[in-house]
């Protein structure tokens, strides 16, 4: 029975990790490879074939292992142990139920904000978290690609709720997955916009790997707002300049997501890097135009 378990959550778990991702690379990496000013957050940069496979390498590790002690935790809860899920939403209502999911969502985000800020502390950052940080550009396979210890953490922060207070299976699923696929759009590296009003576009956390401490949130974006670590257009970033080290600026500008920008400066680089490529008599370079669109 415990295998079992095991084996469909790792199942399902490398389904909802490889499917989404390699649906992205095919339609937007490799299709649209030729005109990534059009669609990429960082057009001139690619990530190399040896980070390519260490990030899917390293993710699927993580995948397995999570999706293993999510097995464990299936098998513990199916045999009668312990946890505060309930299976009859009439036990507690349907306003209960809707209520104590969304209160899931943003308690388990607003933690996720914390304990991401926590791996940005020098010594978690140099030893746990610099990791993920290897990749700067990042692609959807990025989204678990961090030091195990890491993911094992997110994951323990994320679960605790349903040891604490009454929840619906259902509802967590719910919550978990829709977290899975929003740290997917995230690490995409495509120029995807605000789907929703607390959701940052794609460039909100491209961002964050370029320029490192900042923009720290998982889902909801204004934690980033409320905490000042969104990043501003009057700071100087870089990787040995952590949150605690940073001046502030009593009123620094918030760089605006509104639209999903690309960066002006990697497509002038791109620009640069296509003059210096020698291009064949009946193709023609495509004009680069700094007007976006999310």
């Amino acid at each position: 029975m415990l295998l079992k378990c095991i084996a469909i959550t790792v199942s399902g778990g490398i389904f909802i990790y490889w499917i989404p991702s390699l649906i992205l690379h095919a339609l937007y990496y490799k299709q649209r490879q030729h005109e990534p000013e059009l669609w990429k957050v960082q057009p001139d940069r690619w990530a190399t074939k040896r980070l390519a496979k260490e990030e899917r390498r390293l993710g699927t590790l993580n995948m397995v292992t999570v999706s293993m002690v999510s097995g464990i935790l299936y098998y513990h809860v199916k045999m009668g142990g312990f946890s505060m899920l309930y299976f009859d939403v009439t036990q507690y209502g349907w306003a209960y139920t809707i209520f104590s999911t969304v209160a899931f969502f943003i308690v388990g985000d607003f933690s996720l904000y914390w304990a991401h800020r926590w791996m940005h502390r020098k010594n978690l950052y140099k030893f746990v978290h610099r990791f993920h940080h290897r990749y700067r550009t990042p692609s959807a396979f990025t989204a678990i690609a961090s030091h195990p210890l890491e993911t094992l953490t997110f994951q323990a922060i994320t679960l605790a709720p349903i040891f604490l207070v009454p929840l619906h299976p259902g509802g967590v699923i719910a919550v978990l997955l829709y977290q899975h696929s929003v740290s997917l759009i995230d690490h995409s590296g495509i120029r995807f916009g605000m789907v929703l009003p607390w959701q940052g576009p794609a460039a909100f956390h491209d961002d964050h790997h370029t320029y490192f401490h900042v923009n720290f949130a998982q889902t909801i974006h204004w934690w980033d707002h409320l905490f000042g670590t969104w990043r501003s257009e009057e700071l100087s970033y870089g990787e040995e300049s952590f949150v605690e080290d940073q001046s502030e600026l009593p009123h620094a500008s918030r760089l605006s997501y509104a639209a999903g920008p690309i960066k002006a400066r990697s497509l002038e680089r791109l620009k640069k890097k296509r003059k210096r490529r020698p291009q064949p008599d009946n193709q023609s370079t495509p004009d680069v135009s700094l007007e976006t669109s999310s």
